[in-house]
């Protein structure tokens, strides 16, 4: 019983890949945060250029 316990605490073959699901996991949280941190900002600049677009034009808006 005690060589088990040994063996098995001694096994590394699942810690690699453990390792690398938590490390994709805390990029892509990290990711998640920029893109919805940037996205409204992305989205106000759209929204000036496209009525400094239409402001130039005097097209009336709809």
């Amino acid at each position: 019983m005690k060589s088990i316990a040994i063996r098995i605490a001694a096994d590394q073959r699942g810690a690699t890949s453990i390792e690398y699901g938590l490390l994709a996991m805390q990029i892509g949280i990290a990711l998640l945060g920029t893109m919805m941190t940037m996205g409204n900002s992305v989205e106000s600049h759209y929204e000036t250029v496209g009525t400094q677009y239409h402001d130039a034009a005097n097209v009336p808006r709809n």
